[in-house]
């Protein structure tokens, strides 16, 4: 399915250089979110929850206070994968159920009066990285089914270096073509 950047939904991908990079646009991502009185969920590595949490700490954002109220969620990346991997491969309902819910309390969470949702989600580098890119690009688009369905603002990313191969290059398109916009360079 690819999504073109008028349609009122968003669906961005991230390529990056270094985790700085990365944790530096989430901080800009949550920190207006939060803002606007959205809830946020954080789906990644241990490692760059660690670093969110951290950056946020630096902007005085209180993120176990978030947490607490329920409109700052972080899902480990590898743990949410192991609920909706079968057989190597995302499965529909599996994915709806597990993430849907984290999207629905996320929901009745946040402050805003649209009930608003900004969600990243790393489970697509994760698989990836693992030499599984059908898995990945076939979540992406479960991504957008729920994002549909949902209505939220998704934002994922990929580390360059995942793109070592002019084969591995070549598939950037396929990643850009199932997001809205595209951050940093795609080739």
């Amino acid at each position: 399915m690819v999504i073109n950047a008028e349609c009122s939904v968003i669906h961005s991908v991230h390529f990056y250089e270094h985790d700085e990079a990365l944790v530096q646009r989430l901080r800009s991502i949550i920190v207006p979110a939060i803002d606007v009185g959205n809830s946020v969920l954080i789906v990644a590595t241990e490692e760059h929850c660690r670093q969110v949490k951290a950056a946020l700490a630096a902007n005085e954002v209180d993120s176990a206070v978030l947490e607490q109220q329920g409109r700052l969620t972080f899902g480990e990346a590898h743990e949410l994968l192991a609920n909706i991997i079968v057989d190597g491969f995302p499965d529909r309902e599996r994915f709806f159920s597990s993430i849907g819910d984290l999207i629905g309390r996320a929901r009745q969470s946040a402050w805003n009066g649209h009930r608003g949702v900004t969600v990243f989600g790393e489970m697509v580098a994760v698989l990836w990285e693992e030499g599984n890119r059908i898995a990945a690009l076939q979540l992406e688009s479960l991504w957008n089914d729920l994002l549909y369905d949902s209505e939220f603002h998704l934002h994922c990313a990929y580390p360059r270096n995942l793109f070592r191969t002019n084969a591995e290059a070549a598939m950037i398109r396929a990643i850009c073509d199932v997001h809205s916009h595209v951050v940093g360079r795609a080739a």
